[in-house]
């Protein structure tokens, strides 16, 4: 039996302290949520957190919240979430293309093989076997589908996260409360790097010619 309250409270107590509360900006924030959504929609299992850090780390979005956002992609949901995918890719890619036809028990068969592989199985040659043999057959329209859908939906996830980040910020008094928290601890900290930045440039050494002595040079040439 799925733990449905055990994964309510998990998932609310994300929302609330690694979103809501996260010392970061809307944007970036919505920015990392959007990505995790958009690789968790594409068939890369097991590279998905992989890439969300490489991504994350490009468009400098906040990388904590995009990797649990690649769990929407499980053993449990990949056949059917990778199915649509396959059958919105096949059918934009039909007019010029004939492509696979593939039943939705087919598919659950086809990932099953590739999403039950554990870590250690991503690097044996019989996963490789098994996952080309997927893109083998489904590669093309599989790719397509997931890339519109992926597109789609973190443009909305992206949109959507951003307004509520921005209104739980403006109009709630916890959400108040944790902005000028966390304008203190940036100030803070912009004091603290201005300060060592300080103390740094006192420990140089002086440059040549800020160490001539003007009135010596003055006494030299008179």
């Amino acid at each position: 039996m799925i733990p449905i309250g055990k994964i309510y409270r998990r998932t609310r107590q994300f929302i609330f302290f690694k979103i809501l509360h996260a010392d970061d900006t809307p944007h970036r924030l919505a920015l990392g949520i959007a990505l995790g959504m958009f690789v968790g929609l594409t068939p890369t299992v097991g590279f998905q957190m992989i890439i969300v850090l490489l991504l994350a780390s490009v468009v400098k979005a906040n990388k904590l919240v995009g990797l649990p956002m690649v769990w929407i992609t499980n053993p449990l949901t990949i056949p059917p979430v990778y199915f649509f995918n396959y059958v919105l890719g096949r059918y934009l890619i039909s007019s010029w293309s004939g492509g696979h036809d593939m039943s939705y028990a087919q598919m659950r068969e086809l990932m099953a093989k590739v999403s039950g592989a554990g870590f250690t199985e991503l690097f044996t040659g019989h996963f490789w076997l098994e996952f080309s043999g997927v893109l083998m057959t489904v590669g093309l329209e599989l790719w397509v589908g997931s890339v519109v859908v992926g597109l789609l939906a973190a443009l909305i996830i992206y949109l959507v996260s951003f307004r509520v980040i921005n209104w739980y910020r403006s109009h709630t008094p916890l959400g108040r409360l944790h902005v000028r928290r966390m304008l203190l601890r940036r100030k803070r900290r912009q004091s603290r790097e201005a300060k060592e930045r300080s103390q740094a440039d006192k420990l140089q050494p002086p440059s040549d010619d800020e160490s001539e002595d003007p009135s010596s040079f003055n006494s030299q040439t008179g």
